[in-house]
C-alpha cells in the first residue's frame, strides 16, 4: 500500500545541533552571583476562595425547597406548600453544610455521584412522563365531556 503524499526529506523539521563549547557559552551566560528568590517572582500566590456566608448558603437551600415546591405542586395538587416556617429552619440547618463541603459533595459521598445522577436522572424521566400521562388523561376526558355535551345538545334539539 503506498501514501498518497510521502514526506519529502526536505520538507521535515531540521534539529538544531550544538557544539559543547556553545553550550558552555549558553549555561555560563546565567548569573550565578544572584540566588533564585521566589518571592521576586510574578506569580501571585494562589487565593483561597471565599467561604460563602451561613445566610448565603440558606439561600441556595431556600432556592432549592422552592423549586421542589414548584415541583410538587405540579404532581400533587396545585395548592400544595411547603410551612414557610418549617422550609426557613431546613435551609438553616442545611446551610452549614453547604458552607462546610464549599457547595460539592461530603468525600465520602463523591464515589457515588455517577450513580446518585443516574437514578435522579430516571426519576426526572418517569416523573415528566408521569405528568405527561396525567395531562394526556386530562384532554381525553375532556374531549369526552364535550362529545357528551355536543350530544346532549343535539338530543334535546
Amino acid at each position: 500500500m503506498e501514501l498518497e503524499n510521502p514526506i519529502k526529506p526536505e520538507e521535515t523539521e531540521q534539529v538544531e545541533h550544538h557544539s559543547e563549547e556553545d553550550e558552555k557559552r549558553f549555561t555560563n551566560s546565567f548569573n550565578d552571583d544572584v540566588d533564585f528568590d521566589p518571592t521576586q517572582t510574578d506569580v501571585k500566590p494562589k487565593e483561597e476562595p471565599e467561604t460563602m456566608s451561613i445566610e448565603a448558603a440558606a439561600g441556595i437551600v431556600f432556592m432549592g425547597l422552592m423549586a421542589a415546591e414548584s415541583t410538587l405542586k405540579m404532581a400533587v395538587h396545585k395548592d400544595f406548600k411547603f410551612d414557610a416556617d418549617q422550609a426557613e429552619n431546613v435551609a438553616y440547618k442545611v446551610a452549614p453544610l453547604i458552607v462546610k463541603y464549599g457547595g460539592k459533595p461530603p468525600p465520602w459521598l463523591e464515589p457515588y455521584m455517577d450513580e446518585i445522577m443516574a437514578l435522579f436522572a430516571i426519576g426526572l424521566l418517569g416523573f415528566s412522563s408521569m405528568m405527561q400521562v396525567r395531562q394526556l388523561k386530562l384532554e381525553d376526558i375532556k374531549a369526552k365531556k364535550a362529545a357528551n355535551d355536543d350530544d346532549n345538545e343535539k338530543v334535546a334539539a
